[in-house]
């Protein structure tokens, strides 16, 4: 695995981490940042993360962006 791909991959997941905190910390937790951490370490916060970031690799493959 290069340096490359490893970097793209952690980048991808930190980016589906924000996002997802960013939408529990706007609609779920009513501007309070620890609540939103809390909603986005449960199960279901994790699995929000996990497809977003499984959406951003397919699309990715599909339009031919990764070498």
């Amino acid at each position: 695995m290069s340096a490359y791909l490893l970097g793209n991959l952690l980048g991808r997941l930190v980016l589906s981490y924000a996002l997802i905190w960013l939408v529990m910390w706007l609609m779920l937790a009513r501007l309070n940042w620890r609540d939103a951490f809390r909603r986005t370490h449960h199960w279901s916060g994790v699995i929000a993360i996990t497809t977003t970031f499984l959406i951003g690799l397919i699309a990715t493959q599909t339009n031919g962006g990764a070498p």
